[in-house]
Protein backbone atom coordinates (compact mmCIF):
# COMPACT_ATOMS: atom_id res chain seq x y z
CA UNK A 1 0.00 0.00 0.00
CA UNK A 2 1.63 3.52 -0.73
CA UNK A 3 2.40 4.90 2.21
CA UNK A 4 4.04 1.96 4.05
CA UNK A 5 7.48 1.55 4.86
CA UNK A 6 9.52 -2.03 3.43
CA UNK A 7 9.52 -4.24 6.16
CA UNK A 8 13.50 -5.75 6.96
CA UNK A 9 13.99 -9.20 5.39
CA UNK A 10 12.99 -11.70 7.72
CA UNK A 11 16.15 -14.21 9.52
CA UNK A 12 15.99 -17.66 9.07
CA UNK A 13 17.38 -19.90 12.25
CA UNK A 14 18.22 -18.79 15.50
CA UNK A 15 20.31 -16.19 16.62
CA UNK A 16 24.17 -16.97 16.40
CA UNK A 17 24.98 -14.76 19.86
CA UNK A 18 22.20 -16.73 21.05
CA UNK A 19 23.87 -19.68 20.45
CA UNK A 20 26.99 -19.05 21.83
CA UNK A 21 25.31 -17.88 25.21
CA UNK A 22 23.60 -20.81 25.33
CA UNK A 23 26.90 -23.03 24.74
CA UNK A 24 29.05 -21.18 26.68
CA UNK A 25 26.11 -21.84 29.55
CA UNK A 26 26.40 -25.26 29.20
CA UNK A 27 30.26 -25.51 29.20
CA UNK A 28 29.64 -23.40 32.73
CA UNK A 29 27.45 -25.75 34.11
CA UNK A 30 28.93 -28.99 33.11
CA UNK A 31 32.03 -27.54 34.16
CA UNK A 32 33.75 -28.50 30.71
CA UNK A 33 34.28 -24.76 30.40
CA UNK A 34 36.65 -24.25 32.96
CA UNK A 35 38.84 -27.30 32.23
CA UNK A 36 38.93 -26.40 28.30
CA UNK A 37 40.44 -23.03 29.60
CA UNK A 38 42.94 -24.56 31.46
CA UNK A 39 44.35 -26.70 29.08
CA UNK A 40 44.98 -24.70 27.18
CA UNK A 41 46.90 -22.20 29.78
CA UNK A 42 48.75 -25.37 30.65
CA UNK A 43 50.00 -25.77 27.30
CA UNK A 44 50.90 -22.39 26.63
CA UNK A 45 52.27 -22.48 30.08
CA UNK A 46 54.48 -25.71 28.91
CA UNK A 47 55.87 -24.10 26.16
CA UNK A 48 56.90 -20.51 26.89
CA UNK A 49 59.70 -19.88 28.48
CA UNK A 50 59.62 -18.96 32.29
CA UNK A 51 58.90 -15.84 33.44
CA UNK A 52 61.19 -15.77 36.88
CA UNK A 53 64.01 -15.42 34.56
CA UNK A 54 65.73 -18.38 35.79
CA UNK A 55 66.87 -21.48 33.18
CA UNK A 56 65.95 -25.11 33.17
CA UNK A 57 68.77 -27.38 31.99
CA UNK A 58 67.70 -29.19 29.18
CA UNK A 59 67.25 -33.29 29.42
CA UNK A 60 68.94 -34.96 26.91
CA UNK A 61 66.61 -37.09 24.77
CA UNK A 62 69.92 -39.94 24.73
CA UNK A 63 70.07 -40.12 28.30
CA UNK A 64 70.30 -43.42 29.67
CA UNK A 65 69.57 -44.61 33.53
CA UNK A 66 71.02 -47.71 34.91
CA UNK A 67 69.92 -48.60 37.97
CA UNK A 68 70.83 -51.02 40.66
CA UNK A 69 68.20 -52.47 43.31
CA UNK A 70 70.98 -53.47 45.54
CA UNK A 71 72.28 -51.04 46.39
CA UNK A 72 69.53 -48.47 45.53
CA UNK A 73 71.96 -46.06 43.41
CA UNK A 74 71.89 -45.34 39.67
CA UNK A 75 74.04 -43.63 36.95
CA UNK A 76 74.29 -42.52 33.64
CA UNK A 77 75.19 -45.11 30.89
CA UNK A 78 78.31 -43.51 28.72
CA UNK A 79 76.57 -41.64 25.98
CA UNK A 80 76.44 -43.86 22.45
CA UNK A 81 78.11 -47.18 24.11
CA UNK A 82 77.00 -50.52 23.29
CA UNK A 83 75.66 -52.38 26.26
CA UNK A 84 76.42 -55.99 27.23
CA UNK A 85 76.15 -58.72 30.19
CA UNK A 86 78.89 -60.82 30.96
CA UNK A 87 78.48 -62.97 34.06
CA UNK A 88 78.03 -60.64 37.29
CA UNK A 89 79.35 -57.53 35.45
CA UNK A 90 77.63 -54.87 32.99
CA UNK A 91 79.68 -54.14 30.08
CA UNK A 92 79.61 -50.87 27.96
CA UNK A 93 82.09 -50.90 25.04
CA UNK A 94 83.09 -47.34 23.33
CA UNK A 95 81.55 -47.34 19.42
CA UNK A 96 85.67 -47.43 18.80
CA UNK A 97 86.19 -50.39 20.65
CA UNK A 98 89.42 -48.22 22.68
CA UNK A 99 87.51 -47.97 26.02
CA UNK A 100 85.32 -50.25 28.41
CA UNK A 101 83.57 -49.27 31.55
CA UNK A 102 81.86 -52.15 33.67
CA UNK A 103 80.40 -52.44 37.17
CA UNK A 104 79.37 -55.33 39.48
CA UNK A 105 77.60 -55.39 43.18
CA UNK A 106 78.51 -57.44 46.00
CA UNK A 107 77.49 -57.83 49.86
CA UNK A 108 80.04 -59.65 51.07
CA UNK A 109 83.08 -58.91 53.24
CA UNK A 110 86.56 -59.04 51.32
CA UNK A 111 84.09 -59.98 48.07
CA UNK A 112 85.73 -56.66 46.57
CA UNK A 113 89.36 -58.26 46.25
CA UNK A 114 87.56 -60.97 44.58
CA UNK A 115 85.55 -58.96 41.71
CA UNK A 116 88.63 -56.69 41.44
CA UNK A 117 90.73 -59.71 40.50
CA UNK A 118 88.16 -60.90 38.36
CA UNK A 119 88.24 -57.55 36.33
CA UNK A 120 90.51 -58.55 34.12
CA UNK A 121 88.49 -60.90 32.62
CA UNK A 122 85.18 -58.65 32.68
CA UNK A 123 86.77 -55.91 30.89
CA UNK A 124 88.65 -57.93 28.52
CA UNK A 125 92.23 -56.42 29.24
CA UNK A 126 95.42 -58.49 30.81
CA UNK A 127 98.88 -57.67 32.36
CA UNK A 128 97.58 -55.11 35.25
CA UNK A 129 99.73 -53.18 36.92
CA UNK A 130 97.93 -51.62 39.70
CA UNK A 131 99.37 -48.13 41.81
CA UNK A 132 98.72 -47.82 45.30
CA UNK A 133 95.07 -47.61 46.33
CA UNK A 134 93.57 -43.87 48.21
CA UNK A 135 89.94 -43.06 49.45
CA UNK A 136 87.51 -39.90 48.19
CA UNK A 137 85.19 -39.81 47.18
CA UNK A 138 83.04 -40.54 43.98
CA UNK A 139 79.54 -39.44 42.33
CA UNK A 140 76.93 -37.06 42.53
CA UNK A 141 76.52 -37.69 46.07
CA UNK A 142 79.76 -38.12 47.06
CA UNK A 143 80.05 -41.61 48.07
CA UNK A 144 82.89 -42.68 50.11
CA UNK A 145 84.75 -44.83 47.72
CA UNK A 146 88.28 -46.69 47.81
CA UNK A 147 90.26 -45.78 44.38
CA UNK A 148 93.20 -47.10 42.33
CA UNK A 149 94.73 -46.55 38.91
CA UNK A 150 96.85 -48.56 36.81
CA UNK A 151 98.14 -49.81 33.46
CA UNK A 152 97.22 -52.72 31.33
CA UNK A 153 97.33 -54.30 27.88
CA UNK A 154 94.18 -53.53 26.41
CA UNK A 155 94.17 -54.09 22.60
CA UNK A 156 98.41 -53.45 23.37
CA UNK A 157 100.77 -52.39 25.74
CA UNK A 158 100.12 -49.07 27.01
CA UNK A 159 96.69 -48.99 28.18
CA UNK A 160 95.01 -46.97 31.13
CA UNK A 161 93.18 -48.77 33.95
CA UNK A 162 90.86 -47.21 36.91
CA UNK A 163 88.53 -48.16 39.92
CA UNK A 164 86.28 -47.50 42.85
CA UNK A 165 84.81 -49.76 45.47
CA UNK A 166 82.08 -47.08 46.20
CA UNK A 167 80.50 -47.64 50.01
CA UNK A 168 76.57 -46.51 49.66
CA UNK A 169 75.85 -46.19 53.59
CA UNK A 170 74.57 -50.07 53.68
CA UNK A 171 76.22 -53.56 53.18
CA UNK A 172 75.76 -53.80 49.41
CA UNK A 173 78.50 -51.99 47.50
CA UNK A 174 79.37 -51.32 43.95
CA UNK A 175 82.37 -51.51 42.41
CA UNK A 176 83.03 -49.20 39.00
CA UNK A 177 85.93 -49.39 36.47
CA UNK A 178 87.14 -48.51 33.29
CA UNK A 179 89.59 -49.18 30.91
CA UNK A 180 91.13 -47.08 27.74
CA UNK A 181 93.64 -48.36 24.95
CA UNK A 182 96.68 -46.44 24.04
CA UNK A 183 94.80 -45.98 20.95
CA UNK A 184 91.56 -44.41 23.05
CA UNK A 185 91.78 -40.33 23.08
CA UNK A 186 90.18 -38.18 25.86
CA UNK A 187 86.16 -38.61 24.39
CA UNK A 188 86.77 -41.86 25.47
CA UNK A 189 87.89 -41.14 28.52
CA UNK A 190 85.69 -38.40 29.87
CA UNK A 191 82.50 -40.84 28.36
CA UNK A 192 83.70 -43.52 31.30
CA UNK A 193 83.59 -40.48 33.91
CA UNK A 194 80.14 -38.72 32.64
CA UNK A 195 79.00 -42.33 34.25
CA UNK A 196 80.93 -42.30 37.58
CA UNK A 197 80.42 -38.75 38.25
CA UNK A 198 76.24 -39.00 37.84
CA UNK A 199 76.42 -41.87 40.56
CA UNK A 200 73.75 -40.95 42.86
CA UNK A 201 70.92 -42.75 45.03
CA UNK A 202 67.70 -43.20 43.39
Amino acid sequence: MPGMQPQPPKKDGPNLALIIILVMAVLGATGLGGCLICMYIGSRSSSSPSSSGGSTKPTSATENWITSERPFVKFLQPPGWVKNIKGDWGIFKAPDNDAVFAFTTFNQPNESTERLGNAAWALGVSDINWGSAKFGTVGRDNFKARMGEGTCNFQGPGGYIWYATVDSGTADQILLIYAVSARGDKNDKEAALTSIRSLQRR
